[in-house]
């Protein structure tokens, strides 16, 4: 049985993977899959959760699009859209984009954004707490006492200094 030769250097997985896949032919179809990664990035936010890539068939990229509206204003937009995604992809994967009325579902493009961050609670004055000291010293009820005095600290809190 022959030795096969000794290579000089392990290849990178990526690498042993890429050369497989062109050895199955599925270089091509692992390429298109990028489609649905790369979206988002290259339409933008405002486009990505109102259009979204259904299917790529021999060139032809089929998206769906929540609105008429959307679906003339993308109208103007193919060629660029068809551009930036084959300059991304690397090659000519994308010949022609169908514009299609469905639903979008962004969630599948864009999972889970970040919450936004609350905003933050400005520290409250001398003033602004002998004010709700002042205040809520009329105040009988604990209870209500307390609760009027977190009200008013969360008014403050928000609208900063007087």
């Amino acid at each position: 049985m022959a030795k096969r030769p000794r290579m000089r250097f392990p290849l990178p997985l990526c690498d042993v993977v890429r050369v497989e896949l062109t050895a199955l032919g599925l270089a091509e179809r692992l390429r298109e899959a990028e489609i649905w990664r790369l979206w988002p990035e290259i339409v933008g936010k405002a486009i990505a959760v109102r259009a979204m890539p259904v299917r790529i068939i021999k060139g032809t990229l089929t998206v769906a699009v929540s609105s008429g509206p959307w679906k003339q204003e993308l109208t103007f937009l193919k060629g660029m859209m068809i551009e930036k995604l084959n300059e991304r992809l690397g090659a000519a994967v994308v010949r022609e984009i169908v514009l299609r009325s469905g639903q979008v579902n962004s969630d599948v493009l864009m999972p889970l954004t970040p919450p936004e961050e609350a905003p933050r609670k400005k520290r409250l004055t001398a003033r602004q707490l002998s004010c709700i000291d002042e205040q809520s010293a009329a105040i009988s009820d604990l209870e209500t006492r307390e609760a009027f005095v977190a009200l008013m600290k969360a008014s403050f809190e928000r609208t900063g200094p007087s």
